[in-house]
């Protein structure tokens, strides 16, 4: 049976009243629907359903779409944690209002929850692009605005997630990502890689990178399925999610895929995320004397090539994992 709510979900979440009136709605059907609660007002001559997205619509309300971070979530691609809802509006945009408030005019103090650029020059905005970026553009708005170890960590879950069914990019789509972002990103490019599995797996290996330890994302073991990553011949790398781990369940089958490894001459390390991001130079010490004894041991292993081998770095003080609360 059609309805109001049903009509304005299918044509975008975000309607305007002349759209919906040349589909045979009046003005007192809005204004009953609006009373009754099925359907919210939410700028002037615009209408949306209360199972629109808040922060989609409270970035409608203000003007803009949502973008970056903010955006990339909304598509189902994994990103950091950040405070600040990220909204781009066009470049001459006027007359923004509050997220909460339409008759008010954004304040100062919105500043502090949410992120507004004035840099949106797209002008298709159909369907879902209505209230929302395209993930490309979110990836550029991405680079512009935060560090590198969060873009590579967004542009890894991008590509991950294409090549798992989803939303996401393809390895061609860098081309024109990094053709549009700024100049001081460009060498960005090279370490993006999109194997890993999470965020955290990036965010580990570009640290690991960074300390002189080799790390090959996914490696497959027989017998015993991928792993999140090898650094040496015989030792490879689990990075933890309190989300998946904390399930007994899920506990029991990483150790007994740990036994697995350890039957065929190999080692497992374990990393939390808490435990790398807070005390990361003790996890590169404990893969460096690892690797030491690998190399040295040079066991007879059935697991995948691995022809790299730990450079010596001086001593400095350890790269600190991403500022995810960054702007």
């Amino acid at each position: 049976m059609r309805s109001l709510p049903k009509d304005i979900a299918e044509l975008g979440l975000f309607v305007k009243r002349a759209v919906l009136l040349s589909r045979g709605w009046s003005d007192r059907d809005l204004r009953r629907a609006v009373n009754q609660g099925t359907i919210l007002r939410i700028r002037k001559g615009w209408y949306s359903v209360p199972s629109a997205p808040r922060f989609a619509a409270e970035a409608f309300r203000i003007g803009g779409r949502l973008a970056g971070l903010s955006c990339l979530s909304t598509w189902g691609i994994w990103t950091p944690e950040t405070r600040k809802i990220h909204v781009t509006v066009p470049d001459a945009a006027r007359g923004l209002r509050r997220p909460t408030d339409m008759r008010a005019p954004f304040d100062r103090a919105d500043g502090h929850r949410y992120r507004v650029t004035w840099n949106d020059a797209a002008t298709d905005r159909h369907a879902s692009f209505r209230w929302r970026t395209s993930v490309i553009d979110a990836l550029v708005h991405v680079l512009e605005n935060h560090d590198r170890v969060t873009s590579i960590v967004c542009l890894d879950a991008a590509l991950h997630s294409r090549r798992e069914g989803g939303a996401g990019i393809v390895e061609s789509d860098l081309d024109e990502i990094f053709a549009r972002a700024p100049q001081r990103v460009q060498a960005w490019r090279s370490q993006v890689d999109g194997r890993a599995g999470s965020g955290g797996e990036t965010e580990f290996r570009l640290l690991a990178l960074e300390a002189g330890i080799p790390f090959v994302p996914q490696p497959f073991v027989a017998g015993v399925g991928f792993l999140d990553g090898q650094i040496g011949p015989s030792v490879f790398v689990e990075v933890d999610g309190a989300n998946w781990h904390d399930n007994p369940e899920a506990f029991a089958v990483d150790r007994e895929r740990d036994i697995l490894v350890a039957g065929k001459n190999g080692r497992v390390l374990r990393f939390s995320y808490p435990l790398f991001r807070r005390k990361w130079q003790l996890c590169a010490a404990a893969m460096a004397n690892a690797l030491a004894d690998d190399y040295r041991l040079a066991k007879q292993t059935e697991f995948p090539a691995f022809p790299w081998r730990m450079q010596p770095r001086p001593a400095s003080r350890p790269p600190r994992p991403a500022d995810v609360d960054a702007p």
